[in-house]
């Protein structure tokens, strides 16, 4: 036994030999005395651990919420399930005040926010802001495994989070000043009444109580496109019984929260008379907590009871000292070891911060903190003096930043700064000049936040992220450079062609209408050996004549000048009229053209003339790459609701996947023998790919290697002529 104890023993023997022997009103008197010095512990016991608990979740909640935010940068705005599992546990093994934990995202419009949340949740909370909407969902939910039954159930039907901790006016009104604040709020306390979660201002917390309250802290981070945003806002479930039930003390009156302002330090407390108050406050609110005095006096005993009282306070006395000793003992031995747990805790997280400011400054992206009031930074990465050849500390002198700008965007920067609001969220680009001299384009992503001051005052404050784009604005001027040029380019080829090909159509004709007059003796016979090649002549005048035709019809097309005759058309009518044109010329190769019309066809508005070109040409190439012996086969009919079908397929050498695409590009002939029994361009499938998208239809061609070709030429629906009732044409 210490020299302590030595002397509060002997002093509690001689107080019971005292009341002994005392007088009813002096017993009563110490009595009164004894209960005050009690209760004035007990209330210094009150605020300190009910501030520390709070300290507690709060400065864990602040290292969660910086690993999400770090977390949300690097993959784009989404938290992985499994790293959010993994912070919650962590958060619950060094917090043993609460229940679970959630992280409301931020979703950018409100179904996706239903999609992510119904899992979790029976709503959602929606927020009108300057700059629209915010729809915050419980994307994430965890529960603290180690929490039996007996504990403060948080959850609504079907085990979700209820409406009123999810959406209620309550829970918006602190997710939403949680997202202009970075220290902790707290809701609104909660209580369960059958069976339901309800929002109270005030509750009384007994040995098994069922009130909570949510603490909230808003995470802000780097979106996908990488400006700086609101991920959403990190909410813990505390159980009030556990945060603010003392051991040995009388049922706790909880009112909260309150502003941090109204309230005086954590741990004061004052004489209410009946009522014992005391004030904890810890981040940006608090709580006031009050319990009813429970002093005893003896009254109106006789002084035998009083003799007694003092005779077994003298016999009990050892009991009781040896309790408060053990008690300051344990009281001791707790407040060391949660200053070792705090100071353990705030290493780590200045470890956390320094950590997360290292990875920001080694990147190209520059952070950036300002007084928009003074017009100076008041941080900068020290990327910015690599960037432009300025030191960082030169940045943060007032006026600096804006009399760097570039003069032609100065007063687009000014007058886009000044116009912003709180809460407002920009992109500014402007040109900066260098130390050097040089021209840097800068991308600012930025958000105003406007802090209101206690002598009323507002103050501006933004803060974001700067990014070097001289590299991708260079780039872009290059390539609108090289488009221009291109296009200039090939609007001199097309009419280059068109030109040509115009010139050689007036002299070729003149030689193909001699070479026929010659190959038919119309003034009379030139001999046989003549007469065959004046025939060689005409046919190759007519076979040079077709090759310049489908290079000024390109021209046209490419220059965007030919121009469609459209009237109303028998489509049936075309396609006989095709057929018959290279029966002839099939019949010579060894081949059977066969025309399938299932059902009558209707009239379409169309240039006739165009679609007979393209039906030609699909046949004429049937007919170059089939063999002797195959089949030719034209199909139309009317297919709703895609339009009218007209179809070219043949039994010929088909084509591969490669072969198609070369085949649809201009000039692109296939390396094939039998192809090369034919003379042409390479220009059939691009002109008459081209003349059906003028039509507003698409050309499409199926093809497959020694079995075939298949080439559909759709018309949209919209040509279409409609049927009166008779059959005829409407």
């Amino acid at each position: 036994m210490n020299k302590a104890s030595i002397i509060r023993y002997g002093s509690a023997t001689a107080l019971g030999l005292a009341m002994s022997a005392a007088l009813l009103s002096a017993a009563s008197m110490g009595n009164r005395a004894s209960d005050s010095a009690r209760e004035d512990k007990l209330t210094e016991m009150v605020a300190v651990d009910a501030a520390q608990a709070l300290q507690a979740i709060d400065l864990n909640m602040a290292a969660m919420a910086q690993s999400l935010a770090a977390t949300g940068t690097a993959t784009g705005g989404v938290l992985p399930p499994e790293r959010f599992a993994q912070l919650a546990q962590r958060f619950f093994a060094l917090t043993d005040d609460t229940q679970g934990i959630a992280f409301f995202r931020n979703f950018p419009d409100q179904a996706s926010a239903l999609q992510f949340a119904a899992p979790n949740a029976e709503g959602i909370a929606e927020f009108s802001t300057d700059n629209g909407s915010l729809y915050l969902g419980a994307s994430q939910v965890m529960r603290d495994r180690r929490i039996d039954g007996a504990r403060l159930a948080f959850s609504g039907a079907g085990g979700k989070l209820p409406l009123s901790l999810v959406s209620g006016p309550q829970a918006r009104e602190r997710m939403g000043q949680a997202l202009g604040f970075d220290l902790p709020l707290s809701s609104s306390l909660f209580e369960v009444r059958a069976g339901e979660i309800v929002p109270v201002q005030t509750t009384t917390l007994f040995s098994q109580g069922t009130a909570g309250f949510w603490r909230l802290l808003g995470v802000r981070g780097v979106g996908p496109d990488g400006r700086a945003r609101t991920l959403g806002v990190l909410a813990a479930f505390v159980d009030a019984t556990a945060a603010f039930g003392i051991r040995n003390a009388p049922p706790l009156t909880v009112t909260g929260p309150l502003d941090v302002t109204s309230l005086p330090g954590a741990g004061s407390y004052r004489n209410g008379g009946q009522t014992r108050q005391v004030s904890v406050s810890s981040g940006n609110q608090g709580f006031t907590l009050a319990y009813a005095s429970q002093k005893t006096s003896l009254g109106a005993l006789k002084w035998v009871l009083a003799l007694l009282g003092g005779l077994i306070a003298a016999g009990t006395t050892f009991y009781a000292v040896s309790q408060e000793n053990q008690g300051r003992t344990n009281a001791e031995k707790n407040l060391a070891r949660h200053r070792r747990e705090f100071k353990k805790r705030t290493v780590e997280l200045k470890r956390s911060e320094d950590r997360f400011r290292r990875l920001a400054e080694s990147t190209n992206v520059i952070p950036w903190a300002a007084d928009l009031n003074d017009g100076r930074f008041t941080y900068i990465g020290p990327q910015v003096e690599r960037l432009c050849g300025y030191p960082a500390k030169s940045w943060c002198a007032r006026g600096f930043w804006s009399d760097h700008v570039h003069p032609e965007d100065r007063r687009k920067f000014v007058d886009k700064v000044s116009q912003l609001k709180g809460g407002d969220h920009a992109t500014v680009e402007y040109k900066v000049r260098s130390a050097d001299g040089r021209v840097v384009h800068m991308r600012n992503m930025l958000a105003v936040i406007d802090s209101r001051s206690k002598d009323g005052t507002t103050t501006r404050v933004a803060q974001g992220y700067m990014l070097d784009i001289t590299e991708m604005k260079t780039a872009q001027v290059t390539l609108n450079e090289a488009r221009q040029g291109a296009e200039e380019a090939n609007k001199s080829k097309s009419e280059f062609l068109a030109n040509m090909s115009h010139e050689l159509r007036t002299p070729l004709n003149s030689v193909i209408g001699f070479a026929e007059v010659m190959k038919d003796e119309v003034f009379g016979p030139i001999g046989e050996r003549y007469k065959e090649y004046a025939e060689s002549v005409h046919t190759s005048g007519q076979h040079l004549l077709s090759l310049i035709n489908d290079v000024l019809d390109l021209s046209k097309i490419e220059a965007g000048k030919i121009e469609l005759v459209e009237e109303e058309t028998d489509i049936a009518v075309v396609l006989s009229k095709c057929r018959q044109l290279l029966h002839e010329r099939a019949s010579q190769a060894g081949l059977h053209i066969r025309l399938e019309i299932p059902a009558p066809l209707p009239f379409v508005i169309v240039d006739g003339r165009r679609i007979k070109q393209v039906i030609l040409n699909l046949m004429s190439n049937a007919v170059k790459f089939t063999p002797p012996g195959g089949r030719i086969t034209l199909r139309a009919e009317l297919q709703a609701p895609k339009g009218l079908l007209i179809s070219v397929g043949d039994t010929g050498i088909g084509m591969s996947k490669d072969e198609v695409s070369v085949a649809l590009e201009q000039f692109g002939q296939i390396d094939s023998e039998l192809s090369r029994q034919h003379e042409g361009t390479g220009l059939g499938l691009p002109i008459a790919r081209s003349l059906a998208e003028l039509h507003g239809g698409e050309l499409e061609v199926e093809s497959k290697k020694d079995a075939g070709t298949t080439v559909t030429l759709w018309l949209p629906i919209q040509r279409l002529v409609p049927k009166a009732k008779d059959g005829k044409v409407a």
